[in-house]
């Protein structure tokens, strides 16, 4: 059986591959959830990240955690859901512990 082909790759770094992303903006940051594959580590992984908005108009990553209100956070895991940034197997695990 041929291994399935992954996500199109919408960056990729000596450490990663960004797989998919959803994400929130406020005036001066953009907040991640990211599904990303680590290269050393051969597996994907999902990442929480902050990019703080410069002045040219692109995100630069800020290495921090992420801190976001209870709503913030059910916005990004929506729009994660949507933009496929969790696996079926996980949705259903996540299922499984709301009820």
């Amino acid at each position: 059986m041929a291994k399935k082909v992954e996500d199109e790759i919408i960056k990729s770094t000596r450490y990663f591959n960004l797989l998919k992303q959803a994400s929130l903006k406020d005036e001066d940051y953009t907040y991640c959830i990211e599904k990303i594959f680590v290269k050393s580590m051969k597996r994907n992984e999902i990442r929480f990240s902050v990019y703080k908005d410069t002045v040219r108009g692109d995100d630069i990553y800020v290495p921090r955690s992420l801190d976001v209100t209870e709503l913030e956070l059910m916005e990004l895991i929506k729009k994660s859901i949507k933009e496929n940034v969790f696996s079926d197997d996980f949705i259903d695990m996540l299922k499984q512990e709301v009820k």
